[in-house]
């Protein structure tokens, strides 16, 4: 995982003074579009790990898409000009607060890129992805999803 933030409790603490929300619509649209993603990325490297092969390098291109897929969708809700927001059922709801913004950036950006360099790395070399990374990008993807629990649960809004 990223490494944390210096000041994580304090905006845990201020998510809770402060009742900043998160609506459960744009929760639906995480979980739906980046949760996907992530799954997918857990799924493939399960599928590597569980049957210790090296991952080939079109698995690796497909994970490199999820990243990409998920990373459009964070520059999406974190953006904080609703004219270019792209769901606009949901342009209401956005900006996100600062706060939000700050954390979701932080761990989920830092996170799918480590994932993608992993990847990519492995892809530029014309080499499958070694059980090790596998490993590694299991881990991550595991982080990110403890993470949007952990974000959800704090910012929840019934």
């Amino acid at each position: 995982m990223s490494n944390p933030l210096f000041n994580e409790a304090e905006l845990y603490e201020r998510i809770k003074n402060e009742n900043i929300t998160v609506k459960p619509d744009i929760w639906d649209l995480i979980y739906h579009k980046i949760g996907d993603d992530v799954s997918a990325i857990n799924l493939l490297c399960q599928y590597y790990l569980a049957n210790q092969e090296e991952m080939p390098i079109e698995e690796a291109k497909k994970v490199v898409t999820f990243v990409m897929d998920a990373a459009k969708i964070i520059d999406d809700i974190t953006t904080v000009a609703k004219e270019n927001f792209p769901f606009p059922e949901l342009k209401e709801d956005i900006p996100l607060h600062p706060v939000i913004r700050e954390l979701f950036t932080h761990y989920v950006n830092n996170d799918l890129n480590i994932i993608n360099l992993a990847a990519s790395v492995c892809i530029m070399d014309s080499e499958p992805v070694p059980l090790a990374h596998i490993q590694k990008i299991l881990g991550y993807t595991r982080m990110i999803r403890e993470f949007l629990d952990k974000l959800r649960q704090a910012t929840f809004q019934e």
